[in-house]
């Protein structure tokens, strides 16, 4: 009985049981920021600095963004230091409803 346990155990595990790889999420390593000279949402990778620079003009204009669900827009976060001392600072300027990181993206040319 015990051999028996082991020979399907082995099987499960040689066999894959759920390891197959799932596609690369494209989302990865990306965020939106907002751009504060055309202003609106634009999708570029992930950076540490802020402002980061533009993909396109090489300016230094994005900032990260925030999504409202209510208005369903996206608006430019303040800096992190400043939302860590007054949690208001990342409510929606229209709707008060905190702005969140989740939402659908914007289309980007």
């Amino acid at each position: 009985m015990r051999a028996l346990l082991w020979c399907v155990g082995l099987v499960l595990v040689a066999g894959g049981c759920g390891t197959g790889s799932a596609p690369p999420d494209p989302r990865a390593g990306k965020m939106v920021y907002w751009d504060r000279e055309t202003q609106t949402p634009i999708v570029d990778n992930v950076s540490t600095q802020s402002p980061v620079f533009h993909p396109v003009t090489g300016r230094p204009t994005l900032v990260p963004a925030g999504y409202c669900a209510k208005c369903q827009k996206w608006y430019p976060l303040p800096p992190i230091e400043i939302r860590e001392r007054n949690p208001k600072a990342a409510l929606c300027p229209k709707s008060d409803d905190l702005l969140t990181l989740d939402g659908p993206w914007p289309e980007t040319p």
